[in-house]
């Protein structure tokens, strides 16, 4: 897939074919399990990036929830594109983003200041904020948690 947004991903998201459903613990129906072994997807050009970047969206088995999550597996050289999410905008969505640096390096850059992150590292971007996020390791990836709140209700 190439120039994917958020929007995009959910909606591949929904019909299956970014995560397995999700399964729930054998005899409850009050939480849900989501095995690792799931896996990532590769997409090129997320936000219009660099690269190919690994992507894992949690969908809960549609569970509803006031809050999102995925993580980016950026390769080196790869980038997230630096996007735009504000309440006007109906293809990226009005979302507040969360980014929590698990592994590598990587520059981070909001509202046109690039700053360098690294695990344990968190950014917040509200809406109507400029982000986008880079791995600027020559050798290992980037991993991101990404937690992102639809503000639009």
């Amino acid at each position: 897939m190439d120039d994917i947004s958020r929007r995009a991903l959910l909606a591949v998201a929904a019909m299956g074919a970014v995560v397995a459903p999700a399964a729930a613990a054998a005899g409850s129906s009050r939480f849900r399990l989501e095995r690792a072994s799931e896996g990532f997807n590769k997409f090129k050009a997320v936000h219009e990036g660099l690269g190919e970047l690994g992507v894992r969206l949690f969908d809960f088995g549609g569970a509803s929830a006031p809050a999102h999550f995925m993580i980016y597996d950026i390769p080196p050289g790869a980038s997230e594109g630096v996007h735009l999410h504000n309440l006007s905008d109906p293809a990226l969505g009005p979302y507040e983003e969360y980014y929590y640096i698990v592994a590598g390096r990587g520059t981070m850059t909001v509202d046109g200041e690039g700053f360098p992150v690294t695990a344990g590292d968190h950014v917040f971007a509200p809406l109507d904020s400029w982000r986008g996020i880079a791995n600027s390791d020559a050798k290992d990836n980037l991993k991101v948690f990404l937690t992102y709140i639809d503000r639009s209700t």
